[in-house]
């Protein structure tokens, strides 16, 4: 049987690259549209730039339905919505910049696995890596540095505000700070993305 296999969140571009590699897979069934009525796709893959448009909802609901494994498609300069994606359950991540036979490779496995068969080392490098950060951390940083509180991080992670100190204190002891505009100036240097109205002074 064929792979059902559909494409979002990309733009014009990067999807018509995506179908291009993909439709040269005889495995392979790619939707025209999705989504597609009375067509569940085996794998989605999603191009995580699309979190920028919806602050992630589009993503996260295919993630919470778990009717399709999802792949997400990382930016190299973008890390932390790669990140954000693999820390909410994403199946598979794969970088933009990937071959061709490592991108279906992994379309392959995500769609004869079960969802999170890849493994944290897997996830995609970037933000916080030579800190020893985890996605998980490096997504939580991304919150404080973007001026939300705890209970807010906790809820978009969909993790107890206990859980949320626990990561706290782990991140700020791997980058050596202990506040919370420590925090935001060491990610501010690193590379993390600033957001509106953030209030440093507002330590933890």
């Amino acid at each position: 049987m064929a792979i059902v296999v559909a494409v979002a969140g990309a733009g014009d571009v990067v999807e018509g690259g995506l179908r291009s590699i993909l439709r040269g897979a005889p495995e392979l069934e790619v939707l025209d549209r999705f989504p597609h009525f009375g067509v569940i796709p085996d794998v989605v893959v999603y191009d995580v730039i699309g979190v920028e448009a919806d602050d992630g909802a589009e993503l996260f609901g295919f993630i919470a339905e778990q009717q399709s494994a999802v792949v997400v498609v990382g930016r190299h300069l973008r890390p932390d919505l790669a990140a954000r994606a693999m820390a909410h359950g994403a199946a598979a991540y794969v970088s933009l910049e990937a071959s061709e036979a490592d991108v279906l490779a992994v379309i392959r496995e995500a769609a004869g696995e079960e969802l999170g068969f890849q493994e944290p080392s897997t996830w995609p490098p970037g933000l916080g890596e030579e800190a020893g950060l985890s996605p998980r951390e490096v997504v939580l940083l991304g919150g404080i540095v973007k001026g939300y509180s705890n209970v807010e991080i906790a809820e978009h992670m969909s993790l107890s505000p206990n859980t949320i100190k626990s990561y706290i204190r782990s991140a700020y002891r791997k980058i050596g700070v202990s506040t919370r505009s420590q925090a935001v100036s060491w990610c501010l240097q690193q590379g993390f993305e600033p957001g509106n109205g953030v209030n440093p002074a507002l330590d933890a």
